[in-house]
């Protein structure tokens, strides 16, 4: 962490030079070591003015404040800096969490896609069911079975449809169950 320190028509005391390292420092926790300041304080008349330029590799932040205590000035114009920085840091964190999601959703879509290409007949991908906004996709290990045996799964089972691989024929079928409960059969 760099900081540089100019005065205007004021003297730089080791008590200012003191607490405007003390405060600077928490900026080392949100972007690291590789950073710095320049401060630049001003009195004019009953107006002393602190402003603080953060140069990173990532952004540059300025920071501005006055008031008629010079301490007050260096506080004001570190927490628009620090409203900033965390700014910055929610946005760089929200673009993360929504490439994070984009990445499982390609993977899932990935895996579902593949799971159905690479079906042997011992591989059948069971419904999909909706719950709280998310698919849960369940596989089970399955024999070819003949459209008998797959009218009386679904008739055990909550799901609206079967997947299976008929043995008759070893294609992949699909039995639902239609709104009016009549079954209804897919085949290519």
């Amino acid at each position: 962490m760099n900081v540089e320190i100019t005065g205007r028509h004021v003297v730089i005391t080791p008590a200012i030079r003191a607490y405007i390292l003390k405060r600077l420092r928490k900026f080392a926790k949100i972007f690291g070591e590789d950073i710095s300041f320049h401060v630049i304080i001003d009195v004019q008349k009953e107006r002393q003015t602190a402003e603080i330029l953060l140069k990173s590799k990532l952004l540059d932040l300025t920071g501005k404040g006055q008031t008629e205590d010079m301490y007050s000035s260096i506080v004001r114009a570190i927490e628009k800096i620090e409203r900033q920085a965390l700014k910055h840091k929610s946005k760089v964190i929200e673009v993360k969490r929504q490439r994070a999601k984009a990445n499982s959703v390609a993977e899932r879509s990935g895996s579902q896609s593949s799971s159905r290409r690479t079906l042997t007949g011992k591989r059948v991908t069971r419904a999909a069911k909706k719950n709280n906004n998310s698919i849960q996709e369940e596989e089970a290990v399955r024999k070819p079975m003949e459209v008998e045996e797959a009218v009386l799964e679904l008739s055990q089972s909550d799901y609206p449809f079967v997947v299976f691989r008929n043995s008759d024929s070893g294609v992949v079928n699909i039995l639902y169950r239609r709104k009016d409960g009549t079954l209804g059969l897919i085949h290519p």
